[in-house]
């Protein structure tokens, strides 16, 4: 057979196989999550850096961590493969972290003033899977919305 007639099947098949092999695939159960995070009581504001974290409990289950962009308001929205898709169905550990920065103004910048770096607004047990003691089991049947009651309680 022709050396140059081999290589382009091969390639023709090469190309065409994860498009077949994806055809009667559905992927993955997803649960779309929104939610909000609350600290001692009151939604979590003025966060210039923060995102909520799912982290899967087992992760040969299938599932997969998901992320959110914690909003100026405290809410966020979960995304896995694209924005605001969700979660994969399966039980996780959650993470959050919150911090602020000082905003300068344009003369302030302009005059040589330089900003604070950031500075955590929750405790810091919440930045890691094995102290934060967040978990969210997520199914079919989640109601879609997660609150988030973070404190200074151990």
């Amino acid at each position: 057979m022709n050396t140059a007639f081999t290589r382009l099947v091969i390639l023709a098949v090469g190309l065409t196989l994860p498009f077949a092999a994806g055809c009667n695939s559905k992927g993955p159960r997803m649960v779309r999550i929104r939610g909000m995070v609350s600290y001692k009581g009151a939604p979590l504001t003025k966060v210039r850096q923060g995102i909520v974290r799912y982290l899967p409990k087992t992760p040969a289950t299938g599932a997969r961590e998901a992320t959110g962009r914690l909003q100026p308001d405290g809410s966020f929205v979960m995304t896995t493969f694209q924005k605001d898709d969700g979660v994969i169905v399966g039980d996780y550990t959650i993470t959050v972290s919150a911090y602020s920065g000082q905003q300068l103004t344009r003369q302030e910048s302009e005059s040589g003033l330089r900003a604070a770096g950031p500075k955590l607004l929750i405790p810091d047990k919440y930045l890691t899977p094995d102290t934060s003691g967040l978990t969210d089991s997520v199914a079919a049947g989640h109601p879609g919305f997660t609150k988030i009651e973070l404190s200074d309680k151990s």
